[in-house]
């Protein structure tokens, strides 16, 4: 499992815990932590709502 994640380094940075970022995103913890421990790529759409939580860009997050 990988853990430094340029999301997982974002959400530190915002103040953010898991459980926050992903009641924000109104979707379960464990499909939250898959994104961020970089188990799953999220769609635009989604990408886009967890850059917004965190105080981001999809940019900064991906890399595009």
């Amino acid at each position: 499992m990988k853990t430094d994640t340029p999301i997982r380094a974002a959400r530190e940075q915002s103040g953010k815990t898991q459980p926050q970022v992903a009641k924000e995103l109104k979707i379960d913890i464990r499909s939250y932590q898959r994104y961020e421990y970089g188990e799953v790529i999220p769609n635009v759409k989604v990408g886009n709502r967890i850059a917004k939580a965190l105080g981001t860009t999809s940019e900064k997050l991906w890399g595009y």
